[in-house]
């Protein structure tokens, strides 16, 4: 919890930084760079336990007692399709899809809200709703096994933005330290370390609404520099982490939507380079295999796609 609290403050001050300064502070705070870019393509045409993804995943992660999801409501499709392979004898979810993050992590809310900077979100629904998401279906769950050898789990967690301010505790100014904080807690709970735990991450469909008025190489800088600050706090607490590559969106010239498909393909690009330099960081590609899908509306799919994917996990679990 200590070191928690010191990347906690390296992320604040880190968050004005010009690019090559917040990269030489980055470098310097507990990141180890490797030559191996530990990185897969997800594909649906073989079992999970005969795909590369699996193979470079598995000697890693499987078995690990406790599964963190990070994400919007793309990442509650996934964990939602999940096969858990233990019996479930406890689960919690949040009374409020939207506003109820704080009350289910036990966290108390910060006296004053304080409104993001022109880099953060919330940008819609959050901004006017304080202590609320602006991701409308996602919301917290928690499912829990028990046995004599200790309890494994996994849960999810909505964090829709690589840097925002919709989740502000006395202890936190950011959603993405809330929830690193209430990972550090749970691990602590039941007597876990970080080694014991795996976090299934993504975060860029709704960081685009950051980009209005903001030419496309701003809006990437500012995407790219928040998800360093945010993967620099998990890796504290997360032995493993695993970045499910950004999917593409079906209406890419759409002025009603602010996802460009072509800017989110960059955005994968910029964040596999990233995840390369983390000891512990994997980059699991599900953009083709998106691609291949039946979209239900503007950035979601039909079940099969998230079966799919899901499939991958259940395996490791």
């Amino acid at each position: 919890l200590k070191e928690l609290a010191e990347a906690i403050e390296v992320h604040r001050l880190m968050k004005d930084l010009d690019e090559s300064e917040y990269l030489n502070r980055f470098h310097r705070h507990r990141i180890v760079f490797k030559d191996l870019h530990n990185e897969c393509f997800f594909r649906e045409d073989e079992p999970p336990q005969n795909g590369e993804c699996y193979k470079m995943l598995a000697p890693e992660v499987k078995s690990k007692k406790a599964w963190f999801f990070f994400g919007d409501s793309q990442m509650g499709k996934y964990f939602n399709a999940l096969d858990y392979p233990y019996i479930i004898t406890s689960k919690k979810e949040t009374d409020d899809l939207r506003c109820g993050f704080l009350d289910y992590v036990h966290l108390p809310r910060s006296e004053e809200w304080v409104y993001p900077q022109y880099n953060q979100g919330p940008a819609k629904f959050g901004r006017k709703n304080h202590f609320c998401s602006d991701v409308a279906s996602a919301g917290n769950r928690r499912f829990e096994s028990d046995s004599t050898e200790g309890s494994n789990f996994m849960e999810l967690l909505t964090v829709d933005f690589a840097s925002d301010v919709e989740q502000q505790t006395r202890y936190t100014n950011t959603t993405q330290e809330t929830a690193t904080l209430h990972v550090a807690n749970q691990l602590q709970l039941r007597g876990l370390t970080y080694e014991d735990s795996v976090c299934v991450v993504n975060v860029g469909l709704h960081d685009q609404k950051l980009c209005e008025s903001k030419s496309d190489s701003h809006c990437l800088v500012i995407y790219v520099t928040n998800v360093k600050v945010y993967l620099n706090l998990l890796y504290n607490v997360c032995g493993s982490i695993i970045w499910l590559s950004t999917t593409p969106v079906r209406d890419t010239h759409n002025p009603n939507y602010p996802q460009r498909n072509d800017r989110m393909e960059i955005m994968n690009e910029k964040i596999r380079e990233v995840l390369a330099k983390f000891d512990n960081g994997y980059f699991v590609d599900v953009w083709e295999r998106a691609l291949g899908n039946t979209f239900v509306d503007n950035a979601h799919f039909t079940q099969d796609f998230y079966d799919n994917v899901a499939g991958l996990f259940s395996s490791l679990m």
